[in-house]
């Protein structure tokens, strides 16, 4: 098993180390943001889960705080180390507010924040040019969270269709794989926006051959689906096309 929170504990630690190589950095991974943009950013991300959590928030969720505009390092500091007391307080099977139409409880915010966590560590650490790797255990499920929770399927209030078209994501050396078959919606959701032949993906689980595979290692793969980094260490396979595809669509699953 997983200790989400002891990875939100070192990559908190870590983004807090590099931010003090300099604020001003630009990040290459979150154009227009600055290092001091990346802590305000995620500062407020942890204490508005910490508020969630500490608060016990289970029908809705709080309005986020606002990050000052001096004294942005500490503050972050402050906001994670609160964060991270209120969350190995709590049981992890405890209802709460969440996102997920499956999972309302806080363990899904400790998966998430060790998630969200591990994504800026590598920003700071592009803005100065001092990546390390990500953890296997917590890459491979970062790429579970990403593939499974935010970027397959279709909203309940759309039509959608699907493809012949199967791409493979799998862990190098035999490790996990994730099945995705090509499809796309159409509708108009509740908030009045309308789409017209969205693409996305659904999990598949059938013997037909796929068009397109990655494989690598699982924190390589889980940075790529993130933006964060490329496919030079992974083995890609097939139609270069869909294997951008998936990553368009990651990017507008992940904001």
């Amino acid at each position: 098993m997983i200790d989400f929170l002891s990875h939100v504990r070192a990559d908190a630690d870590r983004i807090a180390a590099v931010a003090e190589m300099g604020l001003d950095a630009p990040v290459p991974s979150a154009p227009g943001w600055t290092v001091s943009d990346l802590l305000a950013h995620t500062g407020v991300v942890y204490a508005h889960k910490a508020t969630i959590v500490g608060e016990g928030w289970v029908d809705e969720q709080p309005a986020p705080v606002d990050a000052p505009t001096e004294g942005v390092l500490g503050w972050f500091r402050e906001q994670a180390d609160h964060m991270l007391k209120v969350l190995t307080a709590a049981d992890p099977t405890t209802p709460i507010a969440t996102w997920s139409p499956v999972d309302k409880t806080v363990g899904f915010w400790c998966r998430r924040m060790a998630h969200e966590s591990v994504i800026h560590r590598l920003d700071a650490e592009l803005a100065h040019s001092v990546v390390t790797p990500v953890d296997a255990g917590l890459g491979a499920d970062g790429i579970d969270e990403i593939l499974v929770l935010m970027m397959t399927g279709a909203p309940d209030w759309a039509e959608s269709s699907r493809s012949d078209q199967i791409i493979s994501i799998a862990e190098a050396k035999g490790g996990r794989t994730w099945r995705l078959r090509v499809g796309d919606f159409t509708g108009t959701s509740p908030r009045g926006n309308t789409y017209a032949g969205e693409p996305t993906f659904f999990l598949d689980d059938s013997d037909d051959d796929v068009s397109a595979s990655v494989a690598g290692p699982p924190g390589d793969v889980d940075a790529w689906l993130w933006g964060r980094g490329g496919l030079a260490t992974s083995t890609v396979v097939g139609d270069a096309e869909l294997v951008d595809l998936v990553r368009r669509v990651a990017s507008d699953s992940t904001g």
